[in-house]
């Protein structure tokens, strides 16, 4: 008879084992860690490839560069919010 008493030794329910001293690896710690520093990263990146278009395309329309213009003041707002913030 299937009984759900996690005290009891049927393989099937008694999953409070296979949880318990669980480590976590460092390399996933690690990445969590370096997320932040990575957002950092992306984000510059990205203001550069941007910054790269508006310089190098000459055949952009006026409404094209003001959308590129756009998307890059939003992305240095998100790069300086990365930099300002308190760890």
């Amino acid at each position: 008879m299937i009984s759900s008493d996690l005290g009891e030794t049927e393989p099937v329910l008694n999953l409070k084992d296979l949880f318990k001293n669980k480590v976590i690896e460092p390399s996933a710690n690690q990445k969590i860690e370096g997320l932040p520093l990575k957002a950092k990263i992306d984000n510059f990146n990205l203001l550069k490839d941007i910054q790269t278009v508006l310089k190098k395309c000459s055949h952009l329309s006026d409404q094209q560069r003001l959308m590129y213009c756009q998307s890059q003041r939003y992305f240095m707002k998100q790069y300086l919010r990365e930099i300002n913030k308190r760890p």
